[in-house]
């Protein structure tokens, strides 16, 4: 069996390699972010694609803390008779505990990052100007087009002083909302790290188990 002192520091270890996953995870999506793409693509983006990053990276968590607790075991096992050597490489003890860990009960299963956005920016008709009020769908329209394509398009003339107003007030909007979501994706990825955290002890419970059972099955003293 393995002492709670090697427990502790698998654990210590883990908590390292969670954080920088959840830093990977978080440069990622800020490096889309700060690109000057469609806002309404961005959103639908941000919103699911973390999912997509959490469940693979989840998966390559849970394949370390297997590796780091079997390679404590196997320590132990080596010491062990040839006849006990070979119970144990029949057990599949890692593999067990994976696919316990990968059940549709057991796995992880992350939310989907729900975003905050400006209900002027998507519902209301919005009077960015003097005299100049664009309609939502206008706006969306507009808003769905890259900042700088916009603003490169458009001759600086002074009959279109009224437009080029809008559209940059529409890439200020653009840029708080970006914040807000970076604030947002900031929090997802806390509670993420929470809950992965959580997950993986109970794979470590799960391996205790299982080993503690082979133990007893094959009269080893722990």
């Amino acid at each position: 069996m393995l002492d709670k002192d090697t427990i502790k520091s698998i654990e210590n270890l883990l908590e390292k390699d969670l954080d920088k996953e959840m830093d990977l995870i978080k440069n990622e999506l800020f490096y889309f972010l700060d690109k000057d793409l469609d806002m309404f693509f961005l959103k639908e983006f941000i919103k699911h694609y973390p999912v997509k990053l959490l469940r693979e990276r989840s998966e390559v968590l849970l394949d370390t803390v297997l590796n780091y607790l079997m390679k404590e075991v196997l320590e132990s096992i080596r010491k062990q008779t040839s006849d006990i050597q070979y119970a144990f490489a029949r057990e599949n003890l890692r593999e067990k505990v994976k696919n316990w860990a990968l059940t549709k009960e057991n796995r992880y299963n992350p939310d989907i990052l729900r975003l905050k956005e400006e209900e002027t920016f998507v519902e209301k008709t919005i009077t960015v100007a003097p005299g100049v009020a664009v309609s939502a769908g206008g706006l969306i329209a507009v808003a769905s087009v890259p900042e700088t394509l916009i603003l490169k398009a458009i001759p600086a003339v002074s009959t279109l002083a009224g437009p080029i107003y809008i559209f940059k007030k529409i890439k200020e909007k653009n840029r708080r909302l970006k914040n807000i979501w970076k604030k947002e994706i900031n929090n997802y990825l806390e509670k993420s790290k929470k809950e992965i955290k959580v997950w993986l002890k109970k794979v470590i419970e799960k391996f205790e188990k299982e080993l503690g059972e082979f133990y007893q099955k094959n009269k080893i003293e722990a």
